[in-house]
């Protein structure tokens, strides 16, 4: 794909140098672009663009432990949430202590 792009790249630049052959130059392109957008269909794996390395220095891999994290937070949130919940208060009297 990286190749097919450079070639139109390529393609595109020749047809600004040589305005004779501008059309031919450019209807190439646009036949590439054509067949690179019928390939990209036809992969339905191709939807998912890998993660560059660039923005992986960046970032925590996620791994087992952080989903694991996420987990305990969800519940710990939602325990209090229902702890605190108008179904769990005497909201009419006065609860005896």
């Amino acid at each position: 794909m990286q190749e097919k792009l450079k070639r139109i790249k390529e393609l595109l630049e020749k047809s600004i140098d040589d305005p004779d052959k501008k059309e031919l130059y450019t209807g190439q392109a646009l036949g590439m672009i054509d067949s690179l957008l019928v390939d990209v269909k036809n992969q339905p794996t191709s939807n998912k663009l890998p993660i560059p390395d660039m923005v992986w220095k960046h970032t925590d891999k996620p791994n087992h432990d952080a989903m694991m994290d996420a987990v305990k937070r969800h519940k710990e949130i939602h325990s209090e949430i229902s702890r605190d919940s108008i179904t769990q208060k005497n909201t009419q009297f006065e609860q005896l202590k």
